[in-house]
């Protein structure tokens, strides 16, 4: 009689099963239109399959064996061509994938691993032939999966970058950095309410877990009685919070294990003031290919020995959060979540005035910005915003007794010395490192000796800056090691593909100040020109004028010239969600001083496409 009942719950248990698959597959664009019974019929037929992080599902070359569906974690999707494995995407639950295996005989198109601890339900290929005898709709469906899938891969294969999709629901695991675990305590309390302004959020420590299931319940080892029953619950419990905050041990225990197991990003927090030494936990989350690990590091004010942390940790960015700015956490959240916002300002001489009118406008319309990069002047604009100045101060900075920036010398290596720049570059920025500034921020210089662009996002803010700014001709080149570094503009002068590199999935605002193809305003002269020559004419009231094209202009268009191909490529592509061209025709390579009038005029542009386009509104709530 015992069998009998523990027969019957076994039966009913399963139909519950069934039920509550039935309506996960509602929810699932493919399986939607089909009617309940359809959908108890497939849930009948799905196969559980638990995949742990790092595992490959199946490689790009093997035979497919069927679908398979996403129930919780989270898979990647990498392919091989011309011997380099691009990322595609990541799929989170209720994705779908190894969908051509149900139609074709045709091998896997790519590898998919699973990043984090997933479980899966399988459809294999005879359940699903036997299904679509009985169920035609099932053919619409497949037809508009397909459809949708290879428009996606024909978009991600365009595009030449990464492309990590921000999933829908994301886990957290935050993790003691060094060996103190009260940051790590503090950060993960501070991000569960901040997360919870978007949705139902769960916070889990082994406490919570032990106080639900019993003690011990959270550090059960795997093939343990109790294991599964944990996993259930905290599959069960993900289900229902889009996000969920996993807080390790400060020890390397199972539940610590289990944390990283599950996240699909792990931040590593610790205070800055405290010993940079490696953590245990954090360790075993560094060595783990599979997981993307991010620094926070906590600060009583402004950032500072950024670089004792990230020296020895393979990171994939890193965030500052200093007391009382509620901003720094807002910013983190939009990162981690991959809604966050960067902005990159381009090169054009004294035209990049027109970016404090830009930045004033974004400031105004309720833009966060959370990554700026730029080059040439537009690295100086880049400087003064991520040091934390207002615009305000910005404008002043820029315009207040700047005087002449060009200070002649005998033209061996350039017309100037650049001493003045220097100077005035490290008044104005200051000593701070790159990486302790608030938000993240880096600059582009070119390098003579390897003939590649440089990316600078460590060490001191303001030789950077210089070295991007390095006109050739103009300004002595920035020697840095063994590189010889020159204006970045050179190589990428609107550096949106780096930009798109750092938010990922979020949002690229670019701004263009060099115009593709403008004028030069000159007259027919010989095969010599006497420099001297024009010089008189110019002395001379009673000589006729001699419009000639002065030696900066020659510069600054030969160093653009490479660039326009490519710099109409990259802003015209999917690297750019807001490109920006502001108002700067007619002004002459040097006239910083005609340039302070581009501030308003670029405001007015900025806040008018603002207005139009509804750019603004993706930032709302």
């Amino acid at each position: 009689m015992r069998a009998v009942r523990r027969s019957a719950r076994l039966a009913t248990m399963q139909d519950q099963s069934q039920r509550d698959l039935s309506m996960f597959l509602a929810g699932i664009p493919f399986f939607a239109p089909l009617g309940e019974a359809t959908r108890l019929e497939i849930a009948g037929h799905l196969e559980p399959l638990h995949v742990p992080a790092g595992e490959v599902l199946f490689r790009q070359g093997d035979t497919g064996d069927g679908l398979y569906l996403v129930a919780s974690g989270r898979l990647r999707v990498t392919a091989e061509a011309d011997g380099h494995e691009r990322m595609l995407y990541d799929l989170g639950r209720g994705a779908i994938v190894g969908e051509m295996a149900l139609l074709t005989d045709r091998p896997r198109a790519a590898t998919v691993h699973a990043v984090r601890d997933s479980d899966l339900r399988v459809l294999r290929v005879p359940a699903f032939r036997s299904l679509l005898e009985r169920n035609p709709a099932l053919v619409l469906g497949m037809m508009r999966l397909l459809a949708d899938r290879l428009a996606s891969v024909d978009r991600l294969l365009i595009a030449d970058r990464r492309q990590a999709m921000p999933p829908a629901r994301l886990t957290i695991a935050v993790v003691a950095a060094g060996h103190n675990p009260r940051p790590a305590a503090q950060l993960a309390g501070a991000l569960a309410g901040q997360l919870a302004h978007a949705g139902p959020v769960l916070r889990v420590d082994a406490g919570m877990v032990e106080r639900e299931l019993g003690p011990g319940a959270a550090q059960r080892q795997p093939g343990e009685a109790g294991r599964a029953e944990l996993t259930e619950w905290l599959h069960a419990v993900e289900r229902s919070h889009d996000h969920m905050v996993y807080q390790a041990d400060t020890a390397d225990t199972a539940w610590s294990r289990l944390c990283l197991s599950q996240a699909d990003v792990v931040l590593l927090a610790a205070s800055a003031g405290d010993d940079p030494a490696v953590g245990p936990v954090e360790a075993r989350a560094l060595a783990t290919p599979s997981l993307r690990c991010e620094l926070a590091l906590l600060h009583p004010a402004e950032p500072s020995r950024t670089s004792l942390w990230l020296n020895g940790r393979g990171l994939a960015d890193h965030h500052h959060l200093r007391d009382g700015r509620p901003e720094d956490l807002a910013r983190l959240v939009r990162m981690i979540t991959g809604t966050g916002c960067g902005l990159v300002l381009g090169g054009g001489g004294p035209r990049g005035f027109a970016h404090l009118g830009v930045m004033r406008a974004l400031e105004d319309a309720g833009v966060p910005i959370d990554v700026v990069g730029g080059t040439s002047i537009g690295a100086i604009m880049a400087g003064v915003f991520a040091v934390g100045m207002d615009d305000a101060q910005r404008v002043k900075a820029l315009t207040d007794k700047v005087g002449r920036l060009i200070t002649l010398t005998l033209p061996m290596v350039a017309v100037s010395s650049g001493r003045r720049v220097d100077r005035l570059l490290a008044e104005r920025l200051g000593s701070v490192a790159i990486e302790d500034l608030p938000r993240r921020f880096f600059c582009v210089s070119a390098s003579l000796n390897r003939a590649e662009e440089i990316v600078h996002e460590r060490g001191p803010l303001w030789p950077a800056v210089r070295a991007s700014v390095s006109l050739p001709g103009i300004f002595p080149p920035v020697c840095d090691g063994e590189d010889l570094l020159v204006d970045g503009a050179a190589l990428n002068n609107v550096p949106a593909d780096l930009m798109r590199g750092r938010v990922g999935s979020g949002s690229v605002i670019a701004v263009s100040v060099s115009p593709a193809v403008e004028p030069l305003v000159t007259v027919p002269f010989g095969p010599g020109l006497s420099g001297w020559r024009v010089f008189g004419r110019r002395l001379n009231p009673f000589a006729s004028p001699q419009p000639v094209p002065n030696i900066a202009d020659i510069v600054t268009r030969s160093t653009s010239l490479s660039q326009v191909r490519h710099r109409q490529a990259a802003l015209d592509d999917d690297h750019v969600d807001l490109l920006l061209r502001p108002p700067v025709a007619g002004l002459g390579a040097l006239d910083f001083k005609g340039a302070v009038a581009l501030i308003d005029a670029s405001y007015a542009y900025t806040a008018q496409t603002l207005a139009t386009s509804g750019f603004a509104q993706r930032f709302v709530g």
